[in-house]
Parts: C-alpha cells; sequence; structure tokens
C-alpha cells in the first residue's frame, strides 16, 4: 500500500497538515506548489535553475517564520527527505501530527 493511501488513517487535521507541508515541499523540491497553473515561473527564491536546494530550502523557512510558522532550514531539509523516502504520510505521530 503506497504511504499516500494511508493519509485516510489519520484525523483530518493531521491530513490537512500534511497535505500543507506537502504542498511547501514541492515548491522547495520543483519550484512550484502543486496547484500551481501550467506556464507559471517559479518564484526566484525557489527556482532551481537559480537556487540550490540548500538556498531554497533556507528561504522556505524564512518564508514559514515571517508567516507565522517557526521553522529552520534543517526542519524543512528533515521534512523533505521524510517526505521523499516515505511520501505524504512520513508519518511520525508525535504530539499527533504526521510531520
Amino acid at each position: 500500500m503506497p504511504p499516500t493511501s494511508r493519509i485516510a488513517e489519520f484525523p483530518e487535521n493531521a491530513a490537512e497538515q500534511a497535505r500543507w507541508w506537502e504542498r511547501h515541499i514541492l515548491e522547495v523540491l520543483d519550484g512550484l506548489p502543486p496547484d500551481a497553473p501550467a506556464g507559471t515561473a517559479a518564484r526566484p527564491e525557489f527556482d532551481p535553475d537559480r537556487n540550490s536546494l540548500a538556498q531554497r530550502e533556507r528561504a522556505k523557512a524564512a518564508e514559514l517564520t515571517a508567516a507565522g510558522h517557526a521553522m529552520t532550514a534543517s526542519g524543512v531539509k528533515q521534512r523533505r527527505e521524510r517526505y521523499r523516502r516515505d511520501g505524504l504520510v512520513f508519518a511520525r505521530r508525535a504530539g499527533g501530527h504526521l510531520f
């Protein structure tokens, strides 16, 4: 069973949090969130052609922190690595959260 199919096993708030993180992780990886319209250009700080993965992780941490979600670049990296390894439900059920 693919890890993403397990999302239905978790409380809705945890599943929403996982989807929220997925959007941010995909922007770090690919330069665009998953729902970006076709032809959308990556924001400069997330453009894979202009910035290394570490730079994009730092930019995402700064963006999230500025929006009130305290995050470090190493925290973004850890979530990205778990996402790549385990998919959307890279669940480590700490405190009832998937991420």
